[in-house]
């Protein structure tokens, strides 16, 4: 995913970063946006966002917002 990292200190996305990430998006229709590539293997980095009622959130923001995540313009 685009823009954002685990915590600082840390190598991965904590567990409470996994559930939250799967509690956002199971079962539902995502929209991703190929925002970036990475330099190192090549795989697409995204953003997804999610519909909640008639507003589009940014996945990746919520976990950042929520403190699982750090923000990182231009990862």
């Amino acid at each position: 995913m685009d823009n954002i990292a685990p915590l600082p200190g840390e190598d991965r996305f904590s567990s409470e970063a996994t559930s939250a990430f799967e509690e956002i998006t199971r079962g539902v229709a995502l929209l991703a946006q190929v925002s970036n590539y990475d330099n190192n293997t090549g795989l697409p980095l995204v953003h997804l966002w999610n519909m909640l009622g008639e507003e589009v959130v940014s996945v990746n923001r919520t976990l950042a917002e929520r403190g699982l995540a750090v923000w990182v313009d231009g990862f």
